[in-house]
């Protein structure tokens, strides 16, 4: 059973309502602006593929949508084990369980929202909020959001120098890619080492330079804190950051499932190299357009475009597009019925503390009217 500890605010700023800044309307411009090519891109792609063809293959694949849905709790198992790494070994830790559920919701917000993939991290924090200090929860989630991204590097490393061979692009493209994925691992693994001596409050530093950032002054205090708590997890559990990375490389290897699945349904001659090949290469690609909203119409074009680069039809590959679209928008919908459910709890919550204290308050009031002499 945890033990209860006490509950830090991020920062008291934060209920004011916000201005919104000339750069913050340019960004959302230019959200608007993204979301709207991607969604012709998609357009574009099935009047020249042909929707007949795209919804043939759709059919093929039936009520399997079930089971490529339901493969999925595996990615989210592994991520939240590495998620339950990124806390220190010492300290209050929320149940495995919680973690799990908070780490779906906050997905389902990353999907929904145009927020580059934070959005949920701060989900994540609020649902969690009573069972481990603040502080410690936005520390997990800052080192768990390097870490898995450290996992993304080694899995897309690992799976195309086993695939490489298979794939139609030139000896120049193959060398660049690697050495692009080799400087991205330099770049993070010096963040991580950064995180030892505090990450956040030079970051914050920059506020007061640019508008867009501005917003974030009132959390430079909480990011001193949080950077301690960066700083402790570092230092006393460097092991279980590593075993962090393993374990959130293992839950984007959990998508070569879904490749395979895939193949099979589309009656494909499957094999583990193949579903690897259309996994690793359409996660890469994924990632780089992490910025549109959605990833609308980009997510089908990249299935489509590994697709042809593997010699299968780009036909199948939106297809293949559109049924991780079926996937992730199913998950993103759970995810937000559990966050509607854990807000709902935690106004029941709310509303019995309330009640108690003036239930207490009245009845301590009545006890004193009781010892008074008329």
């Amino acid at each position: 059973m945890p033990r209860e500890s006490k509950v830090e605010p991020l920062a008291s700023g934060l209920d004011r309502p916000a201005q919104v800044s000339s750069g913050e309307r340019h960004l959302r411009m230019t959200e608007r602006v993204v979301l709207a090519s991607g969604i012709v891109l998609f357009f574009f792609l099935i009047m020249r593929l042909g929707a007949d063809n795209i919804l043939a293959n759709l059919r093929m694949v039936g009520w399997g949508i079930l089971l490529i849905i339901a493969a999925e709790i595996l990615a989210f198992l592994a991520n939240t084990l590495g998620w339950r790494l990124a806390f220190p070994h010492q300290g209050v830790v929320p149940s495995f369980g919680q973690l799990l559920l908070a780490r779906i919701a906050g997905d389902g917000v990353n999907y929904l929202t145009p927020t580059a993939t934070l959005g949920g991290e701060f989900v994540r924090v609020r649902m969690l909020q009573g069972q481990a200090a603040t502080p410690s929860l936005a520390a997990s989630v800052i080192v768990a959001k390097l870490t898995q991204t450290v996992g993304l590097v080694i899995y897309i490393s690992s799976g195309l120098f086993i695939v490489l061979d298979d794939i139609g692009l030139p000896t120049a493209a193959k060398i660049g890619m690697l050495g692009s994925l080799a400087l991205f691992a330099v770049i993070l693994l010096a963040l991580l080492f950064l995180q030892r001596s505090g990450l956040l409050t030079p970051v914050l530093g920059f506020t007061d330079r640019w508008s867009l950032l501005r917003f974030l002054a009132p959390l430079r205090s909480s990011a001193e804190r949080i950077d301690i708590e960066i700083s402790r997890v570092q230092r006393e559990s460097l092991g279980r950051v590593v075993l962090s990375c393993v374990a959130f490389a293992l839950g984007f290897a959990c998508g070569v499932i879904e490749s395979y699945l895939i193949l099979w349904f589309f009656d494909i001659p499957a094999s583990f190299q193949l579903a690897l090949a259309i996994d690793v290469l359409g996660v890469a690609l994924s990632n780089l357009t992490f910025f549109i909203p959605f990833r609308v119409g980009t997510q089908e074009a990249g299935k489509a475009l590994v697709f042809a680069m593997l010699g299968l039809s780009p036909t199948q590959g939106l297809a293949a597009g559109v049924v991780c679209r079926i996937r992730e928008l199913t998950w993103a919908l759970i995810g937000l019925q559990v966050l509607a459910h854990s807000q709902l709890k935690l106004r029941l919550a709310s509303r019995s503390i309330e009640s108690s204290i003036l239930c207490a308050s009245e009845s301590q009031t009545n006890r004193r009217r009781d010892r008074t002499p008329k």
